[in-house]
């Protein structure tokens, strides 16, 4: 009778295993998924004034993917959001984008980067939307040779009077630098980290 027992508490806790492990798929699969989505929903917003707030918001799947994964996690994680960037943003017209070999590969490892080096940073001092936002302004200046005219975040923010305003102020990179912010402090709420 109790090696009965024992025998289905530790078919019990192979089971668990199991579950847990579809668990970290399922994880994976919608951090995936959400990555793809804000790469489409930025290239959306870029070609299109009417789509700022997504702009707004883009950036929370990478910042998460900064916050949980470890440092060559969200390397790729940050790859495969700028590849999702650059295959939306090359279907979509109004964007402004080099489609050739440079702007696929600068998509592909100035965002891979970042995380990777965010996530890291992250490991080291914690989650700070200060240094990640900082850290954003550095890929801004990276994506420069892309062609986008203001940028990749105030370009998903339209031609609005606040951006105008903003703009003239420190140009485009306060812009990002404070839309970053915005993101990270976003999941630091969202995720109840102290910052």
């Amino acid at each position: 009778m109790l090696s009965g027992q024992v025998r289905m508490i530790a078919v019990a806790r192979q089971l668990g295993r199991r579950v847990a492990g579809w668990s970290d798929l399922a994880r994976t699969a919608a951090l995936a998924g959400a990555l793809a989505v804000s790469a489409v929903g930025m290239a959306l917003a870029s070609g299109s004034s009417g789509l700022g707030w997504v702009g707004c918001i883009g950036l929370l799947p990478l910042f998460q993917a900064i916050r949980v994964l470890s440092p060559v996690s969200a390397g790729a994680a940050g790859a495969f959001w700028g590849v999702c960037l650059f295959a939306a943003a090359s279907q979509v017209g109004g964007v402004s984008l080099r489609s050739d070999l440079l702007g696929f590969a600068l998509l592909a490892v100035i965002p891979g980067l970042y995380t990777g080096l965010g996530a890291g940073l992250t490991r080291r001092v914690g989650f700070s939307p200060y240094l990640l936002a900082l850290g954003w302004v550095g890929v801004e200046f990276s994506l420069h040779p892309l062609g986008l005219r203001n940028g990749l975040l105030a370009a998903t923010l339209g031609d609005g009077f606040a951006l105008r305003v903003l703009g003239s102020f420190a140009g485009y990179v306060l812009v990002a630098f404070l839309v970053a912010y915005l993101n990270a402090a976003l999941v630091c709420v969202l995720s109840k980290v102290r910052f």
